[in-house]
């Protein structure tokens, strides 16, 4: 067995060096000694056992919030400083009920023998991101229960590394920090985080910060996405998907949301990814883009469930696609945004796919996940089947998207425009008899050849196991004519008619 030694930094022990050299902060390093230890082990009745297991069960959710969680390593250059990275993570402080953004230094020189244990820093001066009288939204109620969260205060956030920037919501609002990146980083005292303010009305969630643009952020109000300047403070809506209305009957749309069901059983819980980089334009300006999920619930069936927290109504309305009935129809599309080279906005496009989800992907019934690749070339997406049987990964160029409009002959026009070598691919498809799990292990690799890309997988139905895979896909280029007719082949592409 082992015994374990604190030793405080800083602290001598007869000639021997410490774990960590040269520093003095309260980090406590703990090395293991071997030597003998006896345990007593109590002796309980069934009954008696079966009462200490029903009360664990009541302290299993409290610690489990209190472990730190979303953490990110940050590298510090400072070569004559004593430490190497700074470590940000989620973790409630002690003596309070909510979490907060922590952080803590990862000293340079430690022994391998010793096992380091890390102090912790407040992030944010005397800050309440709770609600007052814990009065959250009812979007945020739902959310949190589908999220089965039990933590209060700051429950997620966004980081952009090169520029330090923190985003997250709370408080009924959204707000921001910076802390690294060009910046610097704060030394001793905590910072007080900055209120965006908004025109807004009703809460804004699932707030993200624009990769290529970090001065721009996007954001869920309403069942609609948002675009915000933090520096101008400029608001812009990008979709007009929900009326806005009280009738759940009469407003079945929405964009850049995940629905029940992907919420419940997939575990996706946003439905908008930004390009991870700006192309440059050549007079200095830059092109954003921001791949969405479009849903329409119409033919989702309505339930009614009771609520004791609406006072004029005793029962709330939803969509609920119960087991056998129809699920929501989605589809995939993409706002484009410009900005000159002050970063202002000068114009936003919404844009659809050539043709219609299902007409490209026939069977698909889930958008289980999505995203881009890190080279912001492709956008990705992984479908499946009702059966969860078919499973396909597919790449999706930003050119395979048109201007959405209403005009029949501009809508031929702009897909006479769309170059006869842009298509979707089909990078990887699996089947099973029985189910396939959805998970988030896919890794792209930056594309190197045009007519390869190669990433990293998981596949269950092969053996049983879940195992790891480095898959390379030939791209097998092809030519259309997307203002004609087509139909869809196994592979990696359509064929003419």
């Amino acid at each position: 067995m082992h015994r374990v030694k604190k030793v405080k930094l800083g602290d001598k022990t007869e000639g021997n060096m410490t774990a960590v050299d040269g520093l003095t902060d309260s980090t406590e390093v703990v090395e293991m000694e071997d030597g003998p230890s006896q345990f007593y082990v109590e002796k309980h009745s069934w009954g008696g056992l079966r009462d200490i297991i029903h009360s664990s069960r009541k302290y299993s959710g409290m610690i489990a919030n209190k472990a730190p969680h979303d953490f990110h390593f940050v590298q510090k250059n400072d070569e004559s400083g004593p430490h190497s990275h700074r470590l940000y993570y989620l973790g409630m402080p002690y003596g309070s009920r909510e979490n907060s953004l922590l952080y803590s230094e990862i000293p340079k020189k430690i022994r391998k023998e010793a096992l380091l244990v890390l102090s912790w820093k407040q992030m944010l001066d005397h800050f309440q991101a709770t609600p007052h009288q814990g009065a959250y939204s009812r979007e945020e109620e739902l959310l949190r229960e589908r999220k089965r969260l039990g933590a209060f205060g700051i429950t997620s956030y966004d980081y952009h590394a090169q520029t330090g920037l923190f985003l997250f919501q709370a408080s009924n609002s959204l707000f921001y920090c910076q802390d690294g990146g060009n910046n610097g980083f704060i030394q001793s005292a905590p910072i007080k985080p900055v209120e965006i303010k908004t025109q807004c009305s009703g809460t804004r969630m699932d707030p993200k910060i624009s990769p290529g643009q970090p001065n721009f952020i996007a954001f869920i109000n309403n069942n609609d996405l948002w675009l915000a300047n933090l520096k101008s403070g400029e608001e812009r809506r990008l979709t007009f998907c929900h009326k806005g209305l009280d009738n759940v009957k009469e407003d079945p749309k929405s964009a850049g949301v995940a629905t029940f069901v992907i919420q419940e059983e997939f575990d996706r819980f946003t439905g908008y990814w930004w390009s991870p980089s700006a192309v440059e334009d050549s007079d200095g300006g830059k092109t954003l883009y921001l791949l969405y999920e479009e849903v329409d619930e119409t033919e989702v069936e309505i339930i009614h469930v009771p609520s004791p927290a609406l006072e004029e109504r005793k029962a709330d309305a939803y969509r609920y696609p119960r087991t056998g009935s129809k699920n929501p129809q989605t589809t995939l599309k993409l706002a484009e945004i410009k900005t000159d080279i002050q970063g202002k906005i000068v114009s936003i496009q919404d844009k659809e796919l050539v043709l219609p989800f299902t007409t490209l992907f026939p069977g698909t019934e889930y958008i289980s996940r999505a995203g881009w690749t890190t080279d912001g070339k492709y956008g990705w997406a992984v479908l499946l089947d009702r059966s969860q049987r078919r499973l396909q990964l597919v790449l999706l160029p930003p050119a395979l998207f048109i201007p959405v409009t209403d005009d029949l002959a501009q809508r031929q026009k702009n897909l006479e425009a769309v170059p006869h070598d842009v298509q979707p691919y089909i990078v990887y498809e699996e089947t099973t008899d029985i189910w396939i799990n959805v998970h988030d292990i896919f890794y792209p690799f930056v594309q190197t050849s045009e007519d390869e890309f190669s990433f990293i997988w998981v596949n269950e139905s092969k053996t049983g196991f879940s195992h790891l895979y480095k898959i390379t896909s030939a791209l097998q280029p092809d030519c259309y004519q997307w203002s004609g007719s087509y139909k869809y082949t196994e592979g990696n592409s359509m064929e003419n008619v």
